[in-house]
């Protein structure tokens, strides 16, 4: 708990407020009156769009407690969910030209409606999972604080993002085993097993972006912040350091399922060592590989959806579109990361038998 709570105050200390950007300035206010409902339709388009005019009242800067008219929707076509009510609270762009003033609505404070599930969350880990829940929720902040503390502001420094990356997963890996897992064997094996998943990610990822002659600059996001940080990142290897994050979980999870699996055999029967106990250990592993090699690739294909859809649609033809960056990057993205889990499986669970030694200790929890 106290490694949590330190974890905490050193993300929050490190971070600027939240409000504060490299371009212009941001403020926060919130909704007091709806003045206005209505729907346009903008030039050359056949669609319908809604907009609001609503008062806003600053929460920040030097003008707190004005109040402001403003419009909403004219960006976007709103549903229902878009809609500003009474009491919402919004982000306003401030621009200004001598004394005058000129506010823009952004988008609206959503992360504040977070707060119950993550404590559900919280309340389910720690009924469920007792100490193991909660030295998942430091692992989990201590993952997030690494690269938020440690891999983005090397990324934002120029350094290079595959090097930068590969340090940051070694630091997530060895703190989210060690912490929920403990120091002992099945955690070294583990770890072990997971470097080995993450170098073959890495080694797959980086051939599979080469030759498809990937530039990294497939989407509207790529090629804003490689405009925006002229040029100093590499993008192409930023795509590579994308794949190895995104993998990086689900390989942990096979790696410590199988340390795991090969202790508890080794514990149960003392006389099941070598190859025996490889052979018990790798049949459990089998199991996992295809329910994980499943849900890693719905994960990558749940988050391209609207891409895919799009795709479907026809408005281009379908070569065309199953050739763009985008859908190829997910495409290696899943191919590397089955790589990397399918041969975690042999690799962790020898680590594992070798460890077991004879005679095993018992296994530590």
């Amino acid at each position: 708990m106290r490694v949590l709570l330190v974890l905490v105050v050193l993300l929050v200390s490190a971070c600027a407020s939240i409000t504060q950007g490299g371009s212009a300035d941001v403020v926060s206010g919130h909704v007091t009156e709806i003045v206005e409902v209505g729907s346009r339709e903008p030039v050359g388009s056949g669609m319908p769009q809604p907009f609001q005019v609503v008062r806003v009242q600053l929460e920040e800067s030097l003008y707190r407690g004005e109040v402001v008219e403003l419009q909403w929707g004219g960006r976007r076509a709103l549903d229902p969910n878009g809609f500003l009510r009474v009491g919402d609270r919004v982000l306003l762009s401030v621009t200004r030209d001598d004394n005058a003033r000129t506010y823009a609505i952004l988008e609206i404070v959503r992360l504040p409606a977070l707060i119950p599930v993550a404590a559900i969350l919280v309340l389910a880990l720690l009924v469920v999972a007792r100490l193991k829940g909660l030295a998942a929720l430091a692992g989990l902040a201590s993952s997030v604080a690494v690269f938020l503390l440690a891999v983005v502001p090397a990324l934002r420094g120029g350094s290079d993002p595959l090097v930068a990356t590969i340090f940051g997963c070694l630091g997530v890996i060895a703190v989210s085993v060690f912490v929920v897992h403990g120091l002992n064997r099945k955690s070294l094996a583990a770890l072990c097993g997971t470097m080995a998943g993450l170098g073959v990610v890495t080694a797959m990822g980086a051939f599979a972006l080469a030759t498809a002659r990937m530039t990294g600059l497939g989407s509207e996001e790529q090629i804003f912040l490689a405009v925006g940080t002229d040029g100093r990142i590499d993008m192409a290897r930023l795509a590579l350091a994308a794949v190895m994050v995104g993998s990086l979980g689900a390989i942990v999870d096979m790696a410590v399922g199988q340390a795991s699996a090969t202790a508890e055999l080794a514990a149960v029967d003392d006389t099941m060592r070598g190859r025996r106990l490889y052979a018990a250990a790798l049949n459990v592993g089998r199991d996992h590989v295809g329910s994980l090699v499943n849900t890693l690739a719905l994960a990558y294909f749940g988050g391209a959806l609207p891409l895919i859809l799009l795709v479907s649609l026809g408005y281009q033809p379908v070569a065309l579109s199953l050739n763009s960056e985008q859908i190829v990057e997910s495409l290696i993205a899943i191919m590397a990361a089955s790589l990397g889990l399918v041969l975690c499986v042999p690799i962790t669970t020898a680590i594992a038998v070798m460890f077991a030694g004879s005679p095993p200790p018992r296994a530590q929890e």
